[in-house]
């Protein structure tokens, strides 16, 4: 083995090591994705160097990183699954090695009539975790001129198989962090997922100066009287039934920026934000009236009646606004 030869190996063996250390290190995966493209701009010296994400639900890709080209000039472009070299790549989940673009049906031009850049040569590779396909990466051009070699083809794949790993184990941890935060039966957010929210809301109050008077929100407390009743003679079936219920009503009649939680076994606590709430109080009273008029059609005779309680302040008195709430109920 000559010496260039035990350089490279060397080379290859700390681009390893160090993309290792990443997917290690954190789970923050835009840190982790910027260091991994970071060690392949270092090793491989394109002149342009990308990764996509793929979304599986529009079918398309759009840029993450980009480098060697304006970012903000393809932030909002979208690939259609097999469209262009990228494209194909997620379509075939394959990798593409293209050394001679201006001979190869599978390069589009698309971005590069957008941005001014001239591609010559490409190596895409998917991102694939147990045939899953999170993204591809892409090279462009080598900045000293000439093409890639089969060897950086072989390494940009393996890369990617590290890359990969990194998406997926990010995707496990942000799904083990949400459903810790969910309560089980309504699929609404549970009292860890409240207190967190409190906790950072005064973090935030404890640095401002003088009050935030920009974030207006309404707390409401709606509390269940009768459900005891209900698991006694109906059954506890019958009364996740009436949970089920309340959930859906709480859902259907706040907005997606509202926070609603399930805060005990018959408590149930909206945060409201109330910009565009006019009538606040007539909103809490159509909820409070549909709310009691929940029956269970196996037992009509048993019924629920609600109690509630609502204060509206700003959000950096959130734990003060739900002690009034629960004050205020009735």
């Amino acid at each position: 083995m000559t010496t260039n030869d035990m350089d490279q190996l060397y080379r290859i063996k700390q681009l390893y090591a160090n993309i290792g250390k990443l997917i290690v290190s954190s789970l923050e995966l835009d840190h982790i994705l910027e260091g991994i493209m970071e060690e392949v701009h270092t090793y491989f010296a394109p002149q342009n160097w990308s990764l996509l994400r793929y979304d599986p639900n529009s079918e398309e890709l759009y840029f993450v990183i980009s480098h060697g080209i304006d970012f903000d000039s393809v932030k909002n472009i979208r690939l259609k699954k097999g469209e262009g070299v990228a494209g194909y790549v997620v379509e075939t989940k394959k990798p593409v090695f293209v050394p001679d673009t201006s001979i190869d049906t599978r390069f589009s031009d698309k971005i590069d009539r957008i941005t001014g850049f001239s591609t010559k040569s490409v190596m895409a590779v998917p991102l694939i975790f147990r045939d899953t396909i999170y993204g591809v990466i892409e090279l462009i051009n080598r900045a000293q001129g000439g093409i890639f070699s089969s060897d950086d083809y072989l390494i940009l794949q393996t890369i990617a198989d590290f890359s990969a790993i990194a998406f997926a184990n990010s995707l496990l941890y942000e799904k083990a962090s949400t459903i810790a935060v969910l309560d089980p039966l309504t699929g609404l957010f549970n009292s860890k997922k409240l207190t967190d929210i409190i906790n950072v809301w005064s973090r935030e109050a404890a640095h401002l100066r003088r009050e935030d008077t920009t974030n207006i929100i309404a707390v409401l407390l709606l509390d269940i009287k009768g459900l005891n009743d209900i698991n006694n003679i109906g059954g506890h079936r019958e009364g996740d039934r009436i949970l089920k219920q309340l959930s859906r009503l709480l859902k259907t009649s706040l907005r997606e920026n509202d926070m609603i939680f399930r805060t005990g076994g018959d408590m149930f606590l909206a945060i409201i934000n109330c910009d565009n709430y006019f009538d606040l109080k007539s909103l809490v009273e159509r909820i409070v009236q549909k709310a009691n008029n929940i029956t269970l059609p196996d037992h009509p005779e048993l019924h629920i009646t609600i109690h509630h309680g609502l204060a509206i302040g700003t959000r950096n008195r959130i734990q003060e606004l739900i002690e009034e709430a629960h004050r205020q109920k009735i």
